[in-house]
């Protein structure tokens, strides 16, 4: 078998492309992974006893936390403060018979 000096047999080339595949395969993976992506929590809700919990957006670049108490029938509104990063409170014990389109229409048809 005479072969010449630049001829490469299939397997070496099977490699060969295997391992550019590879590396153009983990570049993509670094650069996907690299990129910044934004957290949100938006219309997040859970339920426990008579509590429910909900996230809310409140302006662009901020998001607020309502916790409902179904047994006294009030809600409190909670955000976060960037500047001193805790959990304030926005409004505290509201009614929820006092918000729109709690009441139940009490107008009688004509």
């Amino acid at each position: 078998m005479d072969r010449s000096r630049n001829s490469i047999d299939s397997k070496t080339f099977a490699i060969g492309v295997l391992s550019v595949t590879a590396c153009i395969l983990f570049v993509g993976l670094i650069m996907v992974t690299m990129q910044p992506t934004s957290a949100y929590g938006i219309g997040q809700t859970d339920r426990g006893g008579d509590y429910i919990m909900l996230t809310q957006q409140l302006t662009n670049s901020q998001e607020g936390c309502i916790i409902i108490d179904a047994a006294s029938r009030q809600m409190t509104l909670y955000a976060l403060n960037g500047s001193n990063r805790q959990l304030q409170v926005l409004h505290r014990n509201i009614q929820l018979t006092q918000l729109p389109g709690s009441q139940p229409n009490t107008q009688k048809l004509p």
